[in-house]
Order: C-alpha cells, then sequence, then structure tokens
C-alpha cells in the first residue's frame, strides 16, 4: 500500500514537471509589451494631469498619474511569410504608441529586452497590432491554427497580467464556452465572430495567445486566438479574435498593402455619421494629433454636458486608458455635430493640400469643415468644424517655458462644477427678522440657472382698507417664495480657490395668497453677490456667498384715484454656505 502510495505521488509529480516544463516552454514565446510615450503626448498628459487637478477633477488627474508611470500588455512571436519576425498583440496594448519596450523571461529568471520595437502595424476593425523585431532576432515563434473550435473544447491561456502593479507570468487553463459568439460591441459580426472561453485572464493578458494543444507544432500548442476582452459582469467570460481574423486581417492589409482610398475612407466616415447610433464607431477617424490638441476640452465638455450613458462610458474608458478615453470624448463630439437620423451626409468638396486633405462635408443646408492628415497608414480627422480653431482660443499655448506655463496657468476662467446645493439666513431689511433659502443651481463657466425656496416675512394691508376709516391696519405675514433663479457669473480661478461675482433674476410663486389681503400670488426679484470656493482632491467644491436681493411683490388693485398702487419692495442679505460638485 505504501509503495502505490509512492508510486502514485511519483506519477503526479512526473505530471507537474511535465505541466510546468510545457508551461516554461510557451513562456519563451510570450512577452511584456510596455507602450513608449512620445515626448509631446508625455508633455501633453502631464500638462492635463495638472490642469485637471487645478479644474477640481483629481479623481481623473490621479488615473493619468497612474497611466503615465506606464501600463503593460502582453504578446507572442510570430513569423510572416517571408521570414521576418513580429510580435503579435492588441491595438489597444501598442496601438497608441509609435515604439513599445519587450521583456521575455528567461528559464534561468533572467529578462531579455528589446527596446524601442516600432509597432508597424494596427487595425481599426480588429483589435491587432504588430511590432517589429530585429532581424537577427532567433527565439522561434508560435503557428496559428485555422482547425475548427467546438464548444467544450479546453483551451490555455498565457500572458502576464498585473500582479501588485507589475506583471506576473500567468498560464491557465479553461474551455471554449460558446465557439462563435457575435458580439458587435466587440467586432462587427460581419467581419468575424470571437471565441468565447472561460481560461484565466485578468488585466495585463490583453494581447496574449489563446492556445490548444498541438503536437505537430515545436511548442506543443499552436495559436487559436489572441485575448482580447473580459466581461466584469460575469464570471469566467473572456473573448479572444480567432485566428483566421487575425491572419487575414493582417496578409490583406499589412503584408499585401491592400489600404483603403481616401473616397472609400470618406464614405464609411459618412455610413459612421449616419447609420450608426453609437459615436463609437467614429474612434477610427480621430487621429493622436485630434487627441492632444482637443482632447482636454472635449473631455470636460462631455463630463458636463453630455448624457449619462455617454458619461459613464467615456469615464469607464479613461480610467482604464487616458488617451483613448480623450480619444472617445472628440469622437463624442465630431459625432454630435454630424450625426442625423434623417438628413443624408456628403461630400461637397475635397481640396489638396501639403499637409492633407480640406474636406466640406453637407448635412441639409448645414456644410461642416474638417482636415484629414494619414496616420498609422489610415485617413484620420485632425481637425473638424474649427475645434482647433476653439481650443486655441480657450487654452493658452503650452510652448512658451515651464516659467510663464505655471504663471498663466495659476490663474484662468473656469467653472468645473456641474451643480450646487446651498442653503442660508435671510436677513430682512424691512421688517428686521430672519428667514431662510435654499437653492438647487446647474453650473456652466458664465451662467447658472436653478430653482430657489425662501421662508420671508412682510406687513401686508388688508383689503378693507380702502374702505375703512382705520387706514393703519395690517398683518405680519410668513410665507414662501418659490421659483426660478437664471445668473450670470464669473469665475476668477487662481490654482484651486475661486472667486466668482455674480447677478441674479428669479421669479415666482409666493405659497400664502388670501382675498383678505391685497397681495398678488407671484414675485420678482433681482441680487447681486459674490461667492468663494475651495476645489478639494475629492471632486467637490465647498463654497461661502454673501448677496444683497430686492424683491418686489405685487398689489392686486387700484387706489381711489384709479392709479396702481406701488408694489411692495423687501430688501434682504442673504448669507449661505453650499457644496458644488460634478457627476463621475
Amino acid at each position: 500500500m505504501q509503495n502505490q502510495k509512492r508510486k502514485l505521488f511519483c506519477l503526479l509529480a512526473i505530471t507537474m514537471f511535465s505541466c510546468s516544463v510545457w508551461a516554461q516552454s510557451i513562456r519563451d514565446y510570450v512577452c511584456v509589451v510596455r507602450g513608449n510615450l512620445s515626448s509631446e503626448n508625455t508633455v501633453f498628459l502631464t500638462d492635463l494631469k495638472d490642469s485637471l487637478e487645478r479644474n477640481g477633477y483629481t479623481y481623473y488627474a490621479k488615473y493619468i498619474a497612474s497611466f503615465l508611470e506606464g501600463t503593460f500588455g502582453s504578446g507572442f512571436i510570430w513569423y510572416a511569410s517571408n521570414g521576418a519576425p513580429y510580435i503579435v498583440t492588441n491595438r489597444h496594448v501598442a496601438g497608441n504608441y509609435e515604439t513599445v519596450n519587450l521583456s521575455f523571461e528567461n528559464e534561468d529568471g533572467s529578462v531579455s529586452e528589446f527596446k524601442e520595437m516600432k509597432v508597424v502595424f494596427s487595425d481599426e476593425n480588429v483589435d491587432i497590432a504588430l511590432i517589429s523585431l530585429p532581424e537577427s532576432f532567433k527565439k522561434p515563434g508560435l503557428q496559428f491554427t485555422f482547425a475548427k473550435i467546438n464548444d467544450g473544447d479546453d483551451v490555455f491561456s498565457a500572458g502576464f497580467p498585473g500582479l501588485a502593479g507589475k506583471p506576473s507570468w500567468q498560464f491557465g487553463k479553461g474551455i471554449v464556452s460558446n465557439s462563435s459568439a457575435k458580439i458587435k460591441e466587440l467586432i462587427d459580426p460581419e467581419i468575424s465572430s470571437v471565441i468565447q472561453h472561460t481560461a484565466q485572464i485578468d488585466g495585463g493578458n490583453s494581447g496574449g495567445p489563446l492556445l490548444i494543444k498541438d503536437s505537430s507544432s515545436k511548442a506543443g500548442y499552436k495559436v487559436c486566438g489572441i485575448n482580447t476582452w473580459s466581461a466584469s459582469s460575469r464570471q469566467n467570460t473572456n473573448f479572444s479574435i480567432p485566428a483566421a481574423a487575425v491572419e487575414q486581417t493582417v496578409k490583406s492589409k499589412f503584408l499585401q498593402k491592400k489600404a483603403l482610398s481616401f473616397d472609400e475612407r470618406s464614405v464609411a466616415f459618412i455610413k459612421a455619421c449616419s447609420e450608426k447610433e453609437d459615436f463609437t464607431f467614429l474612434l477610427p477617424y480621430i487621429s493622436n494629433s485630434m487627441v492632444s490638441s482637443y482632447g482636454e476640452k472635449a473631455f470636460k465638455e462631455v463630463l458636463a454636458k453630455s448624457p449619462g450613458d455617454v458619461r459613464s462610458y467615456v469615464t469607464y474608458v479613461f480610467e482604464s486608458n487616458p488617451l483613448l478615453g480623450l480619444r472617445c470624448s472628440v469622437a463624442y463630439v465630431v459625432w454630435s455635430k454630424i450625426h442625423s437620423d434623417s438628413e443624408r451626409i456628403d461630400v461637397k468638396e475635397t481640396a489638396d493640400e501639403s499637409t492633407g486633405k480640406k474636406v466640406v462635408f453637407t448635412r441639409g443646408e448645414k456644410t461642416f469643415e474638417s482636415f484629414w492628415i494619414e496616420d498609422q497608414g489610415n485617413w484620420r480627422l485632425s481637425d473638424f468644424e474649427g475645434l482647433k480653431k476653439d481650443i486655441k482660443k480657450d487654452i493658452k499655448s503650452s510652448n512658451k517655458g515651464n516659467e510663464q506655463n505655471q504663471k498663466s496657468s495659476s490663474f484662468e476662467f473656469e467653472e468645473p462644477y456641474l451643480m450646487s446645493v446651498s442653503a442660508g439666513d435671510l436677513w430682512n431689511l424691512t421688517e428686521s427678522t430672519n428667514g431662510f433659502m435654499v437653492d438647487f443651481k446647474y453650473r456652466f463657466k458664465y451662467l447658472s440657472a436653478g430653482f430657489v425656496l425662501m421662508k420671508d416675512k412682510l406687513t401686508l394691508e388688508r383689503e378693507d382698507d380702502y374702505y375703512s376709516y382705520d387706514s393703519d391696519e395690517s398683518d405680519t405675514k410668513s410665507f414662501y417664495d418659490m421659483g426660478v433663479v437664471l445668473g450670470l457669473q464669473l469665475p476668477f480661478k487662481f490654482n484651486k480657490l475661486i472667486i466668482m461675482p455674480f447677478a441674479e433674476v428669479q421669479a415666482g410663486y409666493v405659497s400664502f395668497v388670501s382675498s383678505y389681503y391685497n397681495f398678488s400670488p407671484t414675485f420678482f426679484g433681482f441680487d447681486g453677490g459674490l461667492e468663494v470656493s475651495y476645489c478639494t482632491d475629492l471632486g467637490f467644491s465647498p463654497f461661502l456667498g454673501l448677496k444683497y436681493m430686492p424683491t418686489f411683490y405685487g398689489k392686486k388693485h387700484e387706489s381711489y384715484d384709479g392709479s396702481m398702487d406701488s408694489n411692495y419692495l423687501v430688501g434682504n442679505f442673504v448669507l449661505y454656505a453650499g457644496v458644488k460638485f460634478y457627476e463621475r
């Protein structure tokens, strides 16, 4: 019995050792892919982080800080039919960079690095990218398999997901749970289905291979897909791009260089604008230069003005990849300008220029000017309907030296918060009594609008005073005012401190109305004052305010000589406190 246990233990040990050998051999084919931000993008993102912090968007600034520290994904070695070595990975891992650094873990624990490797191809429709390797590169590569994958087949994931912020090798096993899932949010079903499987996938696995065992291969495995997505709302629901779609895309668009002409490109752009209900279809048409020049303003516009589902999607993407989040913001702004469900979009005229193409689109009687450049092998927008011109008006150039940048950035006109709630004491100068005020406002850069509730007190003349001999009869009554308020504001922002003079008008209904008093059920007023607020690191801003508020209440009837009586006028000082915040 003891001998049998020993034999069983040895068998298990051999099996485990065998698996570790397989995994180690696969590890030789898979690498960590780290993007290298260009100096231009590094400066741009650093300035954007500082700007968001100054404007109170600290919640989003921290994601840029993390992004600047470096992100990573996985990739694997593959040799093209011409013998050239490449690393295959996802576009979202490498497509935002011109060069990347590659790291291979060797069996002895050492690391082989290849720095500044060029990203030579990325595709917009299929989330893949190719990274060129030196001609002297000698490591063997993995092979694609186009064998039919069936539900229930064993599959293996390989890559370097993050552990404590660093890439850590992981080799997982699962089964195919849907061999041909059609999910248009991931990839156009007309191009390809995707493989749904349960092999372990975590952040950092993107770009790594999905494998099946194949004894004819030197590695013991072949690549049936590229691990790309994972469903956060479900367990073990991971998705890979099939090897056939990868090979076909690389062959037709990269090796054979069958790029779309500009005419085909413009037709596809119009289709995305007019036939699609999803602004993300415009992502492939936004250039890196447009992200740099307009991304900040577009992101703030999405936070302040876009529908809730758009804002949620953009911020979700931004938290994982700020550059892609900014690209989504620009795509939404362009889409919201030109999109139409009913009017036809056409190209009116095209003009070649030294740096690209100027194109004018029409939609009904409206025209939209745009400028296109070649970017990573495709025609993409670098300006649309004067967006670059707008940004130049609103944001000072960052090319005037660090010292001047810091000086100019310490002051600006900015109201980064979307909503506010405040309450305070109302000091009635006419009656020498106190009431209170509560308001809720939507806030924009120079405008505000909202609702106000006030409790006040006023001495009212009785209706029968005009017919009695005692003209001194009156009553002091408390009442509530409920109305709307519209305001103009000028926010002077000094780093995290906002000093804002403002003026407002308000009107509405009075809750206390009786025929016994000559009192109109409406009121009208105006006010002016000053608010001081501080932008915290938590995404909200406490503030204090003081304003003077004259309010007019109408009289309902005429006097003996036929003329209208003058209105009641009440003067109030209001000292209040509140909180401004924006929706994440």
